[in-house]
């Protein structure tokens, strides 16, 4: 076994598609291990051991949180399995938590995520909670960030951001199938997006939301056993999406889930000095500074190549065989890590995490209705004033929803549920 003086342990729950990528990337990592895995699934945990073969895999993620060994977790369970992970591991003796996107399924959880990250794991704990959101670590992304931090190009007025990839890919349990334990593509998926959104417009929120979509290619005719029960897949496959934020600027996604057998990612961001263009996974960043346009004579020919620069964002190998996300896993761990011995704080936030999943909300909600959704009321979502949200957590397939223990405690929860903070 190798020597683990120094580093951090780290636990890893849930050792799916994304706890595995999480295992590889660690591996990579100098200053972190794989202490342990824990996961309920027979064939995930056989997985895992083959992966991480000094770690100590175990079937209950209680058995984990107690043991010395984990100085620091990765929760990569179910969406809809996060809040029963939280409110255990919150409180427990472990010191930090990562918990992968979406931070929840419901504002209502994530509200209650935040009551309890305030009561265990205040800035005086020296705790950490960060909320992984990958597509910020993105080689071409992290240095469109950088171009637009500098203020290269000037006041930001939009971004779009486009995903044309191929389907959702089978889950354990074809949790991810079922609006109500994903929270909805528009959560699950684009979390990712709405949080760019926010990175780039430097912390803006969201104040209105304009969603069209559907279920049109996808799924059509699948029927899974739910509880005994035949089930349609309801989880929308495209959708266009219009967002205003508080300080003016305009944000518009493009999601299509059967366009390409890739997973193709544009980010574009305007501003009041020029353009500048993301692309994944080509890993390419593109500048444009326009010049001053006469309202009469067009642009002279070879006038935009002339003010155009291109630059690519090369990504070791050994980090794109370790997933499928360009590197972004390994670096966002790195950070996570290097915090956690450092002594430093989180870089996607908990407030982070909450917006994005109430922009999603908001949006799944307008494609539901028909209608512009104003952030107003989805935050109404959290103390039951609002209208019911796309997707409610636990009612899934049996290896993705509720145990009978888990139910006696969400409703111990709603039960004991305080005052609403202010800032939400």
């Amino acid at each position: 076994m190798a020597d683990t003086k120094g580093r951090v342990g780290v636990g890893i729950i849930g050792s799916g598609v994304m706890g595995l990528e999480h295992m590889q990337n660690i591996k990579l990592l100098e200053n972190a291990y794989v202490a342990m895995v824990a996961d309920t699934d027979h064939k995930s945990r056989e997985r895992a051991a083959q992966e991480c073969p000094d770690a100590r895999v175990v079937e209950d993620y209680e058995v984990l949180l107690a043991d010395e060994a984990v100085d620091a977790i990765v929760i990569c369970t179910p969406n809809c399995h996060h809040i029963h992970v939280l409110r255990k591991a919150i409180p427990s003796r472990v010191r930090h938590i990562l918990v992968e996107k979406p931070l929840c399924t419901t504002v209502e959880h994530c509200q209650e995520v935040a009551e309890l990250v305030a009561e265990n794991m205040g800035p005086e704990t020296g705790r950490i909670f960060w909320v992984g959101m990958e597509y910020r670590y993105m080689p071409p992304i992290a240095r469109l960030l950088e171009h637009v931090d500098n203020g290269e190009i000037g006041k930001l007025h939009m971004v779009h951001i486009r995903e044309h990839r191929f389907p959702f890919l089978l889950k354990v349990g074809n949790w991810n199938r079922f609006s109500e334990n994903t929270g909805g593509t528009l959560v699950e998926k684009c979390c990712h997006f709405w949080d760019l959104m926010r990175r780039i417009l430097q912390g803006a929120k969201a104040v209105r939301v304009y969603a069209t979509g559907g279920m049109d290619v996808n799924h059509i005719g699948e029927t899974y056993e739910v509880n005994g029960v035949k089930k349609r897949p309801d989880i929308i496959d495209n959708a266009f999406v219009s967002i205003d934020f508080d300080n003016g600027a305009r944000g518009c996604l493009d999601l299509c889930m059967f366009a390409e057998d890739r997973q193709h990612e544009e980010v574009h961001v305007v501003g009041s000095k020029g353009k500048v263009h993301a692309e994944a996974p080509a890993c390419v960043v593109t500048m444009h500074m326009p010049q001053p346009a006469s309202s009469r004579v067009p642009p002279a020919k070879g006038q935009y190549e002339q003010h155009t620069t291109s630059e690519n964002t090369e990504v070791p190998q050994a980090l794109l065989e370790a997933g499928h996300h360009e590197g972004a896993t390994f670096y966002e761990l790195e950070a996570f890590v290097n915090a956690v011995q450092s002594g430093g704080s989180a870089v996607v936030t908990i407030e982070d995490g909450i917006e994005a999943v109430a922009m999603g909300v908001a949006a799944e909600l307008s494609i539901k209705e028909k209608r512009v959704v104003d952030m107003q009321e989805v935050m109404a979502l959290i103390d039951g004033t609002g209208p019911a949200s796309a997707g409610a957590a636990g009612s899934g397939p049996a290896s993705a929803s509720a145990t009978g223990s888990e139910a006696a405690e969400e409703h111990a929860a709603k039960r004991h549920k305080g005052p609403v903070p202010s800032k939400l």
